[in-house]
């Protein structure tokens, strides 16, 4: 099966209902990248060292990561591993056979995919975007923040989302670029239900976590386009007192210069190997581009769902302006 995300052509031993099927008039050859699933008696060896691991904030292990001369070994523990070649070209994975498929199609999609990309030599920004009459919009910023939610509120208002926790830029001729990732955002049940979205008939991100994916009707058509251009970056920060304006507390947005764009956007770029310096080198350059070219703006926004129309409102403005 034959699948676009992130500008790749994709193909996969396993349906992914999630992404957008390949057009028939796609050459049959040459995909991008390949997934395969192996046989749970073709268990990968555990290496003697892990190159870093990242931790939930409750103190537990979420994904290890070990490298060799074959390339990468990506493991959540208690969950599957994936094997990835050292040119991001195939991904095997293995997964216990009491897993749900969904689950293994989220690791896949929403926590493999965007690290390969990286090692492919894209530059994949932890945004999520939606596209404006201005261009693209794109919102940073550590889990739980709201970056999900507000394009969700976005998008009820009539403003694509283009891509979840996933953003792939690109600089050409002066301009940032973004690619559309897939359709979908995933939310927790009490913002669809504030946003009014039955959760129920929607379905389930993973096993372990009560969100759900969120695919808006008839927006399909803006994931053929390859890019759009980038109108603004906003680190959205969650303060702990806001100002109160009608009621309401008030969204406020910051002007950073290039210096603090650069430092603010550098903990949000993907990166699957720490150790190449030469891609990490890459990266920076690349941010320097982005932040020479891109106005990039904190957006201090309420913890609250009431405060979104003036969030939008202000955001808006903000892209209005030169």
């Amino acid at each position: 099966m034959r699948y676009q995300v992130y500008g790749l052509l994709l193909t996969s031993e396993m349906a992914l209902p999630e992404l957008m099927s390949a057009a028939e008039t796609e050459p049959k050859g040459g995909a991008d990248l390949r997934v395969r699933f192996a046989r749970r008696c073709e268990a990968f060896p555990s290496p003697t060292h892990w190159l870093m691991s990242w931790i939930r904030p409750t103190g537990e292990p979420w994904l290890s990561m070990a490298k060799d001369e074959w390339g990468y070994l990506l493991r959540f523990p208690e969950l599957a591993d994936f094997s990835v070649d050292a040119e991001g070209r195939e991904i095997v994975c293995l997964s216990g056979r009491e897993l749900p498929s969904h689950t293994i199609r989220h690791l896949l999609i929403d926590q493999v995919l965007p690290l390969v990309l990286s090692i492919r030599g894209r530059k994949v920004l932890h945004a999520t975007a939606v596209l404006t009459p201005a261009g693209v919009c794109a919102f940073t910023g550590p889990t739980g923040t709201g970056k999900s939610t507000l394009a969700a509120s976005l998008l009820l208002a009539g403003y694509p989302v283009l891509s979840d926790d996933c953003l792939v830029l690109e600089a050409h001729h002066g301009q940032v670029l973004a690619t559309p990732a897939y359709p979908g955002l995933r939310l927790r049940e009490d913002t669809l239900n504030a946003l009014g979205h039955d959760a129920a008939h929607l379905l389930s991100v993973a096993h372990y976590t009560s969100k759900r994916r969120l695919v808006p009707d008839g927006h399909s058509s803006y994931f053929l386009t390859p890019t759009f251009p980038v109108a603004r970056i906003y680190p959205l920060v969650r303060p702990a007192k806001v100002e109160v304006e009608g009621g309401l507390a008030a969204p406020r947005i910051q002007r950073l210069s290039p210096r603090d764009s650069l430092v603010e956007l550098l903990p949000f770029l993907f990166h699957l190997d720490v150790t190449d310096r030469t891609m990490l080198a890459r990266h920076c350059d690349f941010l320097e581009q982005v932040v020479s070219h891109v106005p990039v703006r904190r957006l201090w926004a309420p913890n609250s769902f009431t405060a979104l129309p003036a969030v939008h409102e202000a955001v808006l403005l903000d892209l209005e302006a030169t």
